[in-house]
């Protein structure tokens, strides 16, 4: 089912309420060139002189509703900009600048690391990069006030808030999320990209740069998913464990005694079990 840009900018706001999230929803749209950028769109190094990295431009959104477009010119994190298949480089530097960043041991550490990334997504056959080449930037606005269909949507917040949106996902057991805990490139690539090219959620654990430049919390994780999958969220929000054992109603009101009984499947299990 095809969803049009007002569908997106109300379930920005619906999923924003009942998951009491703090900030925005963040609203991504990948481009081709440049002349895709709406005028109204924040360009950092053209418009204010400078730089601004990705997860700087999601922050610029979720906290201030910011609309930004950035490109390689505009981002200083330039490996993140060959990552994403912006701009081109030899690969033994690139490699091997992550090495100079004491992000890993060796190029053969970084080469591990990417080939873990990649499979996050199914993505190992691609590697190194192939499939990516073709974008030139991208675009990032809040959901709820969205001027395009967002290839992906990020959500931030308390780990128990993204749990609730993990738990949606896993009910028919179809998109399971999935996660690899790098601590570097998590919102950008993980979040950002993954999800659009591997069509699945994606856990995200923020990393270093989030940490220092985009005013991610200590307490903040996020999920990065395909934009269609946020009405696949609200349907199935609050549903696991049923309309009297969900996570949400245990929360507000705990068993007074851990048994069996808490939950149906585990008196049936019990009633079948033999020592």
């Amino acid at each position: 089912m095809k969803h049009a840009i007002e569908d997106f900018r109300e379930i920005g706001k619906k999923l924003k309420e009942r998951l009491e999230l703090e900030t925005e929803i963040i609203s991504i749209k990948f481009i081709n060139k440049a002349s895709q950028i709406p005028d109204d769109f924040l360009r950092p190094l053209k418009d204010t002189g400078k730089k601004m990295t990705l997860c700087m431009a999601m922050a610029a959104a979720r906290y201030e509703n910011k609309k930004v477009a950035i490109t390689a010119d505009d981002n200083p994190c330039t490996p993140v900009s060959i990552a994403q298949g912006w701009a081109k480089a030899p690969m033994l530097p690139l490699l091997k600048s992550q090495v100079v960043n004491k992000w890993n041991k060796d190029i053969l550490s970084v080469i591990r690391l990417n080939n873990s990334r990649y499979r996050l997504g199914g993505l190992g056959a691609q590697w190194p990069l192939s499939r990516f080449i073709g974008h030139k930037g991208f675009m990032v606005s809040p959901l709820s006030q969205t001027p395009f269909v967002p290839d992906t949507v990020v959500l931030y917040g308390y780990p128990l808030q993204i749990t609730h949106v993990a738990q949606a996902f896993s009910v028919e057991g179809k998109y399971v999320p999935r996660g690899v805990a790098a601590g570097f490139g998590e919102s950008c690539w993980a979040a950002g990209l993954f999800p659009l090219k591997s069509k699945k959620p994606v856990f995200i654990l923020g990393g270093f740069g989030e940490r220092v430049f985009a005013q991610v919390k200590n307490y903040e994780v996020a999920m990065g998913i395909p934009g269609s999958m946020a009405f696949y969220v609200d349907t199935y929000l609050y549903t696991a464990g049923g309309s009297e054992h969900n996570l949400l109603k245990m929360l507000k009101n705990p068993p007074r005694e851990v048994s069996e009984n808490v939950f149906p499947g585990w008196q049936d299990v019990r009633n079948i079990m033999k020592y």
